[in-house]
């Protein structure tokens, strides 16, 4: 295995710190950059490195996540299969359910659309109720 080499290390832990002092002190990339030791530019590059890293991290726990929640949906579906087969109502209604949140893990079911229209009275009556709050709001 290869060793990695000090400056790969410090920049693991400046992508690091730059995270935290970014996320959680709320520092701007000029006052991280003081705290570093380094430029603004290293300061963005680290935290922007930081936050691909942890993104990629979430992204992968993520999909093993759903790769075991589909791992457990399919071995149960494996067992309620016999029923299932034989007709057993309840075991069909267990799978229809199981089937359905398969599905939904796996982002098979189109969005709902929405078809909303907003009228040109409803918009003045909006308006009118703006303004009947204001005056309630100026009035001591």
């Amino acid at each position: 295995m290869a060793r990695r080499q000090p400056q790969h290390d410090l920049g693991l832990v400046r992508q690091h710190e730059a995270v935290i002092l970014r996320t959680r002190e709320r520092l701007t990339f000029k006052q991280i950059a003081e705290r570093l030791g380094c430029d603004i530019k290293n300061a963005h590059t680290a935290w922007k490195r930081g936050v691909e890293q942890l993104a990629a991290e979430a992204a992968e726990a993520h999909r093993q996540y759903l790769g075991e929640q589909l791992a457990i949906i399919n071995v149960a579906i494996d067992g309620l299969m016999p029923k299932v087969i034989k007709g057993d109502v309840r075991s069909n209604e267990a799978l229809v359910k199981l089937l359905d949140h398969q599905a939904k893990l796996l982002g098979l079911y189109a969005p709902v659309r929405v078809n909303a229209t907003v009228t040109d009275e409803m918009t003045a009556r909006v308006l009118e109720l703006a303004d009947q709050i204001a005056e309630l709001e100026a009035t001591p």
